[in-house]
C-alpha cells in the first residue's frame, strides 16, 4: 500500500532524528582525559543541534553532488558508543555493561569501517579522490583561523562544501568557525584544570583506598585501565565495576562539582565566543529546520 507523501516524510524525518539523538564523535576509551562536547550552552537545546547537524550534511550532499560526487547521510552511532567518562567511571550498570568502554570503541571502528562515505572515498581513483576531498574540504587549509584557548591556531579552508553548507546555515563563517573551535576547545581546557585542581587530589587518594582495599594497588584510574588492559573482558568488567564504586566515595562528586566550577570560570572567561556561537546557532536553527522540511518533502 502507498504510504501518503504527509505520512512519509514524518515517518523520515522521525526516524532520522531519533537516530540522532546524540552528536556524531569519536569514542575514547572511557575516562581518559580528552576533549569533550561542550554540551548546551544557552538556548540552543539538544533537538535543535540535532536539526542543525542533519541540515549541514543535506547541505554538504548537495554541494558534492553538483561537483560530481556522492555524499551520504549517515547518523551518528548510538548513545551507549557516544557516552565517556573524561574523569572517572561513576555509572556501575554501565561499567557491567561495557567495562571500561572498548566494546565501544571496537564498535564504533566497525562503523567507520562500514560507513558508504569512507568506502566511497577509499574507491575512488586516485586522481578523482584528490579532487573529491578538495570539493569537501577545499584545496588548502587557509580562510579560516581560530587561535584556541589551551594554545595554538587551527585553520581550515574557507572553500569547499563542508564551508558552504556552513556558511549557509551560520551567515558569518569566519566568526561561527572561530568560535566553534574557541568553545570546543574550553571542554579540553576544562577537564585539564579539573585533574590539576588540588580538590581533586585530595578525593583521588581517598579514591585510591578503596580500590585498594580490592586487590588493585594503583593511585588514578588511568593505573586501573592499564593493570586490566591485557587481562580480557571479565577482568575489564569487574576493574570498571569497582571503579564506579569506589567513585561514589566521593570522588564522582568533586568531579562533577569541579567541572561546572571551571565551566563556569572558563564560560565567563571567554563570554563574547560563547556568546557569539550561541547567537549564530539561534539564528541558524530556522534555516536548519526549513532544509529538513524541504528534504522530507521530497522523500
Amino acid at each position: 500500500m502507498r504510504v501518503p507523501r504527509s505520512r512519509r516524510r514524518g515517518r523520515w524525518l522521525r526516524a532520522w532524528l531519533a537516530a540522532t539523538a546524540v552528536a556524531a564523535v569519536a569514542l575514547p576509551l572511557a575516562g581518559s582525559a580528552v576533549p569533550a562536547s561542550p554540551g548546551r550552552t544557552g538556548g540552543v537545546g539538544a533537538d535543535d543541534r540535532r536539526v542543525l547537524g542533519l541540515a549541514e550534511q543535506l547541505l554538504t550532499r548537495e554541494c558534492m553532488r553538483r561537483a560530481g560526487f556522492e555524499l551520504w547521510v549517515v547518523p551518528p552511532a548510538p548513545a551507549d558508543q557516544l557516552r565517556s567518562f573524561p574523569y572517572v567511571v561513576d555509572d556501575v550498570a554501565w561499567a557491567r555493561a561495557h567495562g571500561f568502554g572498548t566494546d565501544l570503541v571496537a564498535a564504533t571502528d566497525e562503523r567507520r569501517r562500514a560507513d558508504p562515505n569512507q568506502r566511497y572515498f577509499a574507491a575512488l581513483p586516485a586522481e578523482r579522490r584528490v579532487a573529491a576531498l578538495a570539493a569537501l574540504n577545499g584545496a588548502r587549509p587557509e580562510g579560516l583561523e581560530a587561535r584556541v584557548p589551551s594554545g595554538g591556531v587551527v585553520r581550515r579552508s574557507a572553500d569547499g562544501c563542508t564551508s558552504e553548507a556552513q556558511r549557509q546555515l551560520y551567515g558569518d563563517l569566519p566568526a561561527w568557525y572561530r568560535t566553534s573551535k574557541v568553545v570546543a576547545n574550553l571542554s579540553y581546557l576544562r577537564q585539564r584544570r579539573v585533574l590539576a585542581d588540588p580538590a581533586w587530589t585530595a578525593a583521588l587518594r581517598s579514591w585510591s583506598r578503596c580500590v585498594r582495599q580490592q586487590g588493585y594497588p594503583v593511585d588514578t584510574p588511568d593505573q586501573l585501565r592499564e593493570a586490566v588492559v591485557t587481562r580480557g573482558r571479565a577482568a575489564e568488567v569487574a576493574a570498571a565495576v569497582t571503579e564506579a564504586r569506589c567513585a561514589a566515595g566521593g570522588l564522582a562528586a568533586t568531579a562533577r562539582e569541579l567541572d561546572a566550577r571551571h565551566r563556569a570560570d572558563l564560560t565567563a572567561a571567554y563570554r563574547r565566543e560563547v556568546a557569539t556561537r550561541e547567537r549564530l546557532e539561534q539564528a541558524a536553527v530556522p534555516r536548519a529546520r526549513a532544509v529538513v522540511a524541504a528534504e522530507s518533502a521530497r522523500r
